[in-house]
């Protein structure tokens, strides 16, 4: 790892080095070492100077990546509550899987320390971005760098009226045994007020320590008291929990937005925007982690391609378009999202739904899912989208 770098110019210059900036890299680093003649040289540009656990990132594990060492914890039973019900789904084959940062960013590092072709600038911030006729330069503090192709996955500002999932969570220990290790909640509905869906998610990593999130689907956020409050009332209240200790906290805000970009429609060629705030979440879930590394690998091998190849889309034109009905949905419908949830997960096998949650799904997993949908309110949103389209 370097915090400086005296050379001004690369191939590749990657802009925040985060999950996704740091798989990216990982993969060019992999493909130059099997590739020497047609290595990248490639800088990731980090405003943090050090690494700590910051996030919590979870998803169902299809396929294997060169962090699952980061990997601490699997279940292959998770729950969805709402107004008294609850339906349990369980699969063997595809386990809900818990990445902790602090170990990816320390798995990430190691192998960037070991390339000689890919380095890491800490402590230095990209402040201005300048798109040229065959090179992107990039303004970092004292110094402009020059790179061919730039990946771009700073965050960026947000839409108004854009549809959020906002969270915050608690990592916690009790004195006495709590949480059904086995059984994640992936969401414990609550009432739905002036169109503002919220849930609570629990994530157990035994029977006496969890990461409890109190977690919002709505356009506004809300004040930290509110959140805090809304955690404490959960706890004692609904789990029953008279006492614990809070060893950790997180929080975040993921964009939900109806229209995202595909990366092939874009002013400039040799910008890519990728990551959270790049199109690499799925916009109806927020899950981004096994996306971005799907995708990073696609970069990485379309940089070493014979012939230069131009970024594919995130995901598919069908994906794409139920995620802005389901979206759309959401905004205007949100009485009946809790609902619409729980019958989502009872009527769709959880092989083929989990596929559709990760963007890997078969043409009779989207039926599936189609047909669990209430018909004549989807079809409403379906005609709504495509008048304001």
């Amino acid at each position: 790892m370097n915090s400086g770098f005296a050379d001004t110019n690369c191939d590749v210059l990657i802009l925040g080095g985060g999950m996704s900036g740091l798989a990216l890299a990982h993969y060019i680093a992999d493909y130059n070492d099997h590739c020497e003649k047609l290595s990248k040289t490639t800088w990731v540009v980090e405003p943090r100077q050090t690494y700590e656990r910051d996030k919590t990132w979870c998803y169902w594990q299809q396929q294997t990546t060169p962090f699952d060492a980061a990997v601490t914890h699997r279940w292959y039973r998770w729950q969805i509550s709402y107004n008294g019900q609850t339906h349990i789904c369980e699969c063997s084959e595809l386990p809900y899987v818990r990445v902790d940062s602090q170990r990816y960013y320390a798995l990430a590092q190691a192998r960037l320390d070991k390339s000689k072709t890919v380095n890491l600038l800490t402590g230095t911030k990209a402040t201005k971005v300048d798109v040229k006729q065959t090179k992107v330069s990039v303004s970092c503090d004292d110094l402009q760098y020059e790179a061919d192709l730039v990946y771009d996955t700073r965050p960026k500002d947000v839409a108004p009226n854009t549809l959020l999932q906002h969270f915050v969570g608690w990592e916690i220990t009790t004195d006495r045994d709590t949480f059904d290790p086995e059984t994640v909640t992936l969401m414990d509905f609550q009432s739905t007020k002036g169109g503002d869906i919220h849930f609570f998610y629990v994530l157990p990593f035994d029977k006496r320590r969890a990461l409890i999130e109190t977690t919002h689907f709505s356009k506004t956020l809300l004040p930290d008291k509110v959140y805090e409050e809304e955690l404490r009332t959960y706890l004692t209240e609904q789990l029953g929990i008279c006492e614990w200790q809070i060893q950790h906290e997180e929080r975040g805000i993921i964009p939900m937005p109806k229209n995202t970009a595909s990366h092939t429609q874009r002013s400039h060629q040799n910008l890519i925007p990728f990551g959270l705030h790049g199109g690499t979440a799925k916009p109806s879930t927020g899950y981004c982690y096994p996306h971005a590394h799907s995708q990073a690998q696609q970069h990485a091998s379309q940089l070493f391609a014979p012939q230069a190849q131009t970024a594919s889309a995130a995901r598919g034109l069908l994906a794409r378009w139920l995620d802005t009905v389901f979206i759309s949905f959401l905004e205007h419908q949100s009485e009946q999202a809790a609902g619409t949830f729980l019958q989502l997960f009872r009527r769709v096998p959880a092989p083929a739904l989990v596929r559709f949650l990760s963007d890997n799904a078969k043409p009779t997993d989207y039926i599936q899912v189609i047909l669990a949908m209430p018909k004549l309110s989807f079809i409403r949103e379906a005609f709504r989208c495509v008048r304001n389209t």
